[in-house]
């Protein structure tokens, strides 16, 4: 399992283009928030940096998904499932090195950013803090394993990608609509993402003995 994670990580850095989404979000909320004060002045963005927080934590979340889409639909178009397969290492050790070689990375980018954010806007109350960053781990976690799953599908890279856009725009719905309730404790925020730690390692282990049976 060692030896595939490596192998998976020697590849991720080897290709600057997985790391192009992650520095999408973070640029893009940074300009408009800028224009809008510039245009507007300061005070068309108090109480709304939490909210920001929030929405920053969970645009990291689908910008992992080409990065778990190639883990098996990129093995499969490239031709190379069925050799890896046939390795002597164990299936689910194959599993559990590619799925631990793509969860990290939007976990990582995603709290980097939210805490350069709250750095950056000490106003930010802690309770409203700490759920921006439990509601965006729970946003990675499911939006990751979701698209694990479909890799594990698709015929191609970019078919498992497109499909999980379909659960990605749910999830941006939510934040738009309920961040206020969202923010007010933590209550909400534990419960969700307690959630998702249970939908994520149900999805996993399907997803293993899918691979397994494969």
């Amino acid at each position: 399992m060692l030896h595939i994670l490596k192998h998976e990580l020697r590849l991720i850095f080897r290709e600057p283009r997985f790391w192009i989404p992650f520095i999408i979000p973070p640029v893009i909320l940074a300009a408009s928030q800028a224009i809008a004060v510039s245009r507007y002045g300061g005070e068309i963005m108090k109480g709304m940096e939490g909210y920001m927080m929030l929405l920053l934590g969970c645009l990291m979340a689908p910008m992992g998904a080409p990065l778990a889409a190639d883990s098996f639909a990129g093995e499969r178009e490239r031709n190379s499932l069925e050799l890896l397969q046939l390795s002597p290492i164990a299936p689910a050790k194959l599993f559990w090195g590619k799925l631990l070689a793509v969860i990290p990375f939007p976990i990582i980018f995603s709290l980097m950013t939210q805490g350069a954010y709250w750095l950056g806007h000490p106003e930010i109350p802690m309770v409203a803090a700490v759920a921006s960053v439990l509601g965006a781990l729970s946003a990675v976690l499911l939006v990751n394993s979701f698209t694990l799953s479909l890799s594990l599908k698709a015929k191609t890279v970019r078919s498992a990608t497109q499909l999980s856009l379909f659960f990605v725009v749910p999830i941006l719905l939510l934040v738009q609509l309920g961040h206020e309730i969202f923010l007010q404790s933590l209550l909400l925020p534990l419960m969700i993402f307690a959630l998702s730690v249970v939908a994520c390692l149900m999805m996993t282990f399907l997803g293993l003995r899918k691979f397994v049976s494969l």
